[in-house]
């Protein structure tokens, strides 16, 4: 794509101001999530033995591997994909958006890329941001009638997360032909057999390692409380300006519903199609992030479809509105724990409170982007006490570090072990008996007793191991 004209170079443009405004968030580490690191720890494991190695089931090799191959350039490289991956995906949305006439596909790509969830997984190393740059590609082609292309990019964005496969469906319903069965039959062809062959290719590494066993996914932890299942789909991702925002906007779309005309925004009728496709989209996304409701970040791929409807009911005033707060939503009023080791840090103008037995502040000052940031650097600094702390024991110890196991792995990586430790992510009651038989001393980072229960579905770490 030739982006060097008069009508392109906007779109050149956006790219840029969406990659620069992630780069000082880049070299914080390889973010907060546990599997951010365990995504690195992987890679180096892969590098080293030549031996692909997922860093966690069912794999997310089109990443993994990219990262894998790109070991040793550190944390910048490996966050500044994921920024690279962002300005991606804001170009396809608004590339989407002007395909289908719609007035205000910059602002609303801007919109799409500012929301909170979406602006913190665009800044490390998790899979989110690549695989919706890659669906937001795939949508385009199909859009475009270049099915081949959709299917192979669909197929990438299949191995960075396999959850995409299910916007085959979605893909379908827009290509939909009444009446021509052999054209849907043709259509449906051109996009599964080259999504199908590379996803067998990209996945074809742990297929010849684990068989059909891969086909799985972790869920070591009890069903989260309602409160924060809630928290994470709603506040966690739109974050509190943001969420406020498309609340008065609903209530003004259906107070208003009679003075509204649906689809005004676009310059010519958009395709009933679409919009079905939305909801449609929307709800598989929230069935899946019900299923295992762990991380905002599950539902970046219902979002851009959020913006779409909000664009085919709301006004141009109200829309204009809504993306203006969205923007500004990852910069102010940020919601989040405080504790001392994982939390992030708050102005004198806080407020606590507590939600489902964990201490969190709202902070109208910092905003959940800023908020993330101060979370990931006193992790950095926890861990770099745990391991300076380590190096000087000399007796057997065995520590059991929990989330904390691969930022503590990473980290160490180019320093010297001490010999006398050992550390487990999680270990069971048999092999806790096993340490403790051989002479080790079992400790455990805070709070990992109690994850350690839950993992192995027991109440025996606080008897047989001690606090770090």
């Amino acid at each position: 794509m030739n982006f060097f004209n008069k009508k392109q170079l906007p779109f050149l443009l956006l790219f840029i101001a969406v990659f620069i405004t992630r780069l000082p968030f880049l070299h914080a580490g390889y973010g907060v999530e546990e599997d951010s690191w365990g995504i690195a720890l992987a890679a180096f494991h892969t590098k080293l033995t030549g031996i692909y190695e997922p860093s966690r089931f069912p794999g997310h090799p089109v990443q993994e591997l990219i990262y894998s191959a790109l070991w040793g350039y550190g944390p910048m490289v490996f966050n500044g994909l994921s920024a690279f991956f962002s300005a991606i995906a804001a170009l396809f949305f608004a590339l989407i958006l002007k395909h289908l006439n719609f007035k205000f596909y910059f602002l609303a790509a801007l919109a799409f890329v500012f929301i909170p969830v979406f602006y913190i997984s665009s800044t490390y190393t998790i899979d989110f941001v690549w695989s919706e740059a890659l669906v937001l590609i795939s949508l385009y082609y199909v859009l475009k009638n270049k099915l081949l292309l959709a299917g192979i990019f669909l197929g990438l964005a299949v191995g960075c997360r396999i959850t995409n496969g299910v916007m085959l469906l979605p893909f379908m319903i827009i290509l939909w032909q009444e009446k021509n069965i052999k054209q849907n039959i043709l259509n449906l062809l051109k996009i599964s057999i080259p999504m199908c062959v590379l996803i067998l290719l990209v996945f074809l590494p742990i297929i010849l390692q684990f068989g059909t066993s891969f086909f799985m996914y972790y869920d070591q932890f009890p069903y989260p409380p309602l409160a924060k299942v809630f928290y994470k789909m709603t506040l966690g991702v739109f974050g509190f300006v943001g969420l406020l925002a498309i609340a008065l906007t609903l209530i003004v779309i259906v107070l208003k519903r009679k003075e509204q005309h649906p689809g005004e925004l676009f310059e010519s009728m958009l395709n009933k199609k679409i919009i079905a496709t939305a909801f449609l989209v929307i709800g598989l996304y929230i069935i899946s992030y019900f299923c295992l409701p762990q991380k905002s970040g599950y539902m970046i791929p219902a979002i851009p479809f959020v913006i779409l409807l909000f664009g085919y009911y709301a006004n141009a005033r109200n829309f204009q509105l809504l993306c203006y707060s969205l923007i500004i939503s990852s910069f102010f009023c940020s919601i989040n724990l405080t504790d001392k080791l994982r939390g992030a840090t708050y102005s004198g103008m806080a407020k606590t409170f507590t939600i489902s037995g964990q201490e969190v502040f709202f902070d109208v000052l910092t905003g959940p982007v800023i908020s993330d940031y101060s979370k990931r650097i006193q992790k950095i600094n926890y861990t770099t006490e745990v391991i300076n702390a380590v190096s000087q024991i000399t007796t057997k110890k065995v520590i059991i570090a929990g989330w904390w196991y691969n930022e503590i792995m990473v980290t160490m990586i180019p320093l010297k072990k001490n010999e006398n430790v050992l550390y487990e992510a999680y270990i069971d009651e048999d092999k806790m008996k096993a340490y403790t038989a051989s002479g080790y001393e079992i400790l455990y980072l805070p709070e990992q007793d109690i994850y350690n229960d839950q993992m192995f579905k027991m109440k025996v770490t606080d008897p047989l191991a001690a606090p770090f």
